[in-house]
């Protein structure tokens, strides 16, 4: 049961873009993604004294944020660290706040989400960016590292007026949130988690899905004519001189491997995040679909995009939401995704209320099977119950939407359940 395989590698480096298939067709639209629509927060939060309201990161709402801060300039940088809780003493009472489930480099979203040209400290990361403003009305804005230790603060010409009709174009949108400590570092207003307080009448929806084709597939990934090396089981592999892949027809999961990359992948994301972007939109390969950057892995370079529904992010225990890639010394290294494609969206008609953010709090701090200081996120997302095609039964694969509960713990996420994770 062990299949060895040793390409010819002696021509894979003069392989070049001319050398491919004329008749490579993109899986989707090529180019049709923004890379301020994927690389984008997952709430927009409004901190005002004692009041807090918010919204999911819809691809309105953040227009709307984010307009604007584009092609400004940023007049100084100053860089923070703190070995305990960070403190802004000179935060206001009134900002917002994006809050991100990655770490993101602050070079790559200024210069690339924003257009922002500005001298930030080498490999900084942060997952959070607060948006106040000075006692002039510039705009200071504020990334925070995921730690919550160390804290960027930039000076820009963006003007708070401008930001401030941004915000009143959203108002009526945002519902109220509640802010919720979990350990030393959360204790600040800058650094407290968010959630929506009591979510209500949120839809469910289905989705009928259709299958891309997987020759189609092999297309964009191999520059030359692929080998069908074994077929069992509903498991097909491909390969040819510098690739190879594994498609499961059940699952409907695709995984390619190129060969003619390094065995170690990059880890640079300000590399990383920008060419997996590109080498996915280059095909298609986001279907003209809400897919968003969802996590990065600093150790082994994989980045993990995941469909947003409503501007909510979807789960899946089987990952059928999800593109992962990873990137090595010149192009793509690995790649995995689901070749399900969005057909049909109903609105089932069904609403749901969830319970309510301080129930859930209370919940985890009171099990005694979880560390609530580990916690790091609460948040409302789509749980994607997927329904195999039945081959008997002349129906396509469709999957049921429902809204939940899901919880960051020790840097993953899982759906709350019954008071606790799943």
């Amino acid at each position: 049961m062990v299949w060895n395989f040793s390409p010819d590698l002696s021509n894979a480096d003069s392989t070049s873009s001319d050398n491919k298939k004329d008749n490579s067709k993109p899986i989707g639209k090529p180019m049709s993604a923004k890379m301020d629509k994927t690389i984008t927060p997952f709430q927009i939060v409004q901190s005002n004294d004692d009041k807090t309201k918010g919204m999911p990161a819809t691809g309105h709402a953040v227009s709307q944020i984010l307009s604007p801060l584009k092609d400004k300039n940023v007049d100084s940088v100053q860089h923070l660290k703190r070995n305990h809780n960070l403190i802004i003493p000179e935060l206001s009472d009134n900002f917002i706040v994006l809050d991100f489930t990655y770490d993101l480099p602050l070079s790559t979203y200024l210069s690339q989400v924003l257009n922002i040209d500005a001298k930030t400290p080498n490999h900084f990361n942060f997952n959070r960016l607060l948006i106040d403003q000075d006692q002039e009305g510039h705009v200071i804005l504020y990334a925070i590292s995921k730690d919550r230790h160390q804290v960027v603060k930039m000076k820009t010409s963006v003007k708070g007026k401008d930001v401030n009709q941004s915000l009143k174009n959203l108002s009526s949108e945002m519902q109220k949130y509640t802010e919720i400590i979990t350990n030393k570092d959360t204790i600040d207003k800058a650094t407290h988690i968010f959630a929506p307080d009591k979510p209500k009448d949120l839809k469910c929806y289905r989705m009928v899905f259709n299958t891309i084709n997987v020759e189609k597939m092999n297309s964009v990934l191999f520059n030359d004519s692929t080998i069908v090396r074994s077929s069992q089981s509903g498991l097909t592999t491909y390969n040819n001189n510098t690739g190879v892949a594994n498609y499961n027809d059940k699952s409907e999961k695709y995984h390619y491997r190129n060969l003619s990359e390094d065995e170690k992948s990059s880890t640079n994301m300000e590399e990383t995040i920008g060419g997996t972007f590109e080498f996915i939109n280059g095909h298609g390969g986001f279907l003209d679909e809400d897919y968003r950057l969802f996590s990065t892995d600093n150790m082994s370079g994989e980045l993990t995009y995941q469909r947003f529904l409503n501007g909510y992010p979807t789960f899946n225990t089987q990952k059928l939401n999800e593109i992962q890639v990873t990137w090595g010394d010149k192009g793509v290294f690995d790649y995995k995704r689901s070749l399900l494609r969005t057909d049909v969206i109903l609105n089932s008609g069904d609403k749901k209320s969830l319970q309510s953010a301080e129930s859930v709090r209370s919940a985890l701090a009171n099990n005694n099977s979880i560390d609530f200081e580990r916690v790091s996120n609460i948040a409302v997302g789509y749980n994607m119950d997927d329904r195999p095609k039945n081959d008997d039964i002349e129906v396509q694969r469709n999957s049921e939407f429902t809204p939940q509960w899901y919880v960051e713990y020790d840097g993953k996420w899982y759906a709350f359940k019954d008071g606790g994770l799943e």
